[in-house]
């Protein structure tokens, strides 16, 4: 009897295990998602913006330009959306060092 009970709360145990590892590609399909979002956007913005760009606070530019006209993309999970943003911008080389 406990030897069932035992192999029962692992076999709930693994399950458990693996719906969290399910859950976590999902949260990056969805943050991926969100950054495409942003490069996209930035590549618009910077296309209507080009003076801007060499400016060193074209970062804060566009993240204000977020907030104002596009909040729905900044609809992610992250503890500060402003460095999550920087940090999917500088990867790509989309702004001027």
């Amino acid at each position: 009897m406990v030897l069932v009970e035992r192999m029962q709360a692992l076999g709930d145990h693994a399950r458990s295990g693996r719906m969290r590892s399910q859950e976590r590609p999902q949260e990056k399909q969805v943050n991926g998602d969100a950054k495409r979002a942003v490069i996209h956007e930035w590549e618009t913005w910077a296309a209507l913006n080009p003076d801007d760009l060499a400016d060193p606070g074209a970062e804060g530019f566009f993240f204000s330009h977020l907030q104002r006209k596009k909040p729905e993309l900044l609809d992610f999970l992250s503890d500060d959306k402003r460095q999550t943003v920087s940090a999917w911008l500088h990867p790509n080389s989309r702004l001027v060092d």
